[in-house]
């Protein structure tokens, strides 16, 4: 028999369907603007690059180091295990507890370090407000 909860509880369906293309979508288009915005930056460091070589007496170019030190790469290993063991989605508080209790070290701006991460890892994603998963379906 087919009833009202049984139709609302298929448009549910539907609509989480139509949100994870959505966000999809919005990653994409976030991803490529990341990666031109990349390529232009490349392109002006060596356009910089070939301008300071050309000049006469002028210094070498300045090697730049990675701003990424061991202890963050252990925030991230540690929040990616964290996600993984976990089922559901966790939030963002929870997520900051675990992680400072597991690895010792303090997290100054949750979303900021969270924002990064998702960056790199495609992987862990921001469900909605303050909620984090590791995602294994692509």
């Amino acid at each position: 028999m087919f009833d009202e909860r049984m139709a609302l509880k298929i448009r549910l369906d539907q609509l989480a369907d139509s949100e994870i293309r959505v966000m999809q979508e919005f990653k994409k288009e976030r991803d490529a603007i990341f990666e031109r915005l990349q390529q232009i930056d490349n392109e002006e460091q060596n356009h910089m690059e070939v301008a300071a070589i050309t000049t006469v007496g002028a210094a070498p170019p300045k090697v730049r180091r990675g701003r990424r030190s061991e202890g963050l790469t252990e925030l991230r290993d540690t929040t990616i295990r964290i996600l993984k063991e976990q089922n559901t989605p966790i939030r963002g508080v929870e997520l900051k507890r675990f992680i400072e209790e597991q690895s010792g070290k303090k997290i100054a701006n949750m979303t900021t370090f969270m924002n990064s991460l998702e960056r790199e890892n495609a992987h862990v994603r921001k469900l909605g407000r303050g909620l984090y998963i590791y995602e294994y379906d692509m």
